[in-house]
């Protein structure tokens, strides 16, 4: 296998397992075609259209579990940060904060607060639409992607207290405590990942029958 091949094949798994077994082969073989000889790695354009598609083909729902999974674990790394400086405390929106930290840092923490919760619900709904979670043979998905948003609330609720205990906590149980929800938020983002690895169902459409008459 030449390098060229190898990363191309790294780049397909941006698509999902099930689209890799019926179109790995031929993306491949049309990558290293429209590649020169001698090249190790795809051009720029040819590695954003394939994350692009990967993107595409997982869909809505992955993209919005994702974001809100990256979120989620973003806040676990700035509680870690922020455990680690002395002197720090509750500052705008009940948000922890240490001494001299940057506004737009703030800002930033505030709008992805506010984002991860307005994404909550809608997540869930995409996911219950997603699996078709009114037929029965998918109850058992169904109940696996509520299963882990549920997972994703305790996550966050556990931030939460542990921010309200860290005036009095020590900093680096809280920091390695924060780590470890950081982890499993990486584990919760695989687990919703592999829940939605399977091809969307298809839509069936009602067509009319149609009548041949003879005259």
């Amino acid at each position: 296998m030449t390098p060229l091949e190898r990363h191309c094949g790294w780049l397909l798994h941006a698509y999902p397992a099930w689209y890799q077994r019926g179109r790995a082969a031929e993306m491949l073989g049309t990558l290293l075609e429209g590649s020169p000889p001698g090249r190790s790695w795809p051009s720029f354009r040819d590695a954003r259209a394939l994350i692009t598609g990967g993107a595409r083909v997982r869909g809505w729902t992955w993209l919005l579990s994702m974001l809100w999974v990256v979120i989620g674990a973003s806040g676990a790394i700035y509680a870690t940060v922020t455990f680690t400086h002395p002197g720090y405390g509750e500052g705008f929106r009940g948000m922890l904060q240490w001494p001299g930290e940057s506004q737009m840092i703030i800002d930033v923490g505030v709008i992805t607060e506010v984002a991860w919760v307005l994404l909550s619900v809608p997540l869930l709904v995409a996911g219950f639409v997603r699996l078709r979670g009114w037929r029965p043979r998918n109850w058992l998905r169904v109940a696996a992607w509520a299963g882990s948003w549920v997972a994703g609330l305790a996550l966050l609720y556990q931030s939460a207290e542990w921010a309200v205990a860290g005036e009095d906590g020590n900093r680096s149980v809280l920091s390695v405590g924060e780590m470890a929800i950081c982890v499993a938020w990486l584990v919760l983002g695989g687990a919703m990942a592999w829940i939605l690895a399977a091809p969307a169902p298809p839509r069936t459409r009602c067509m009319p029958d149609k009548t041949v008459t003879g005259t």
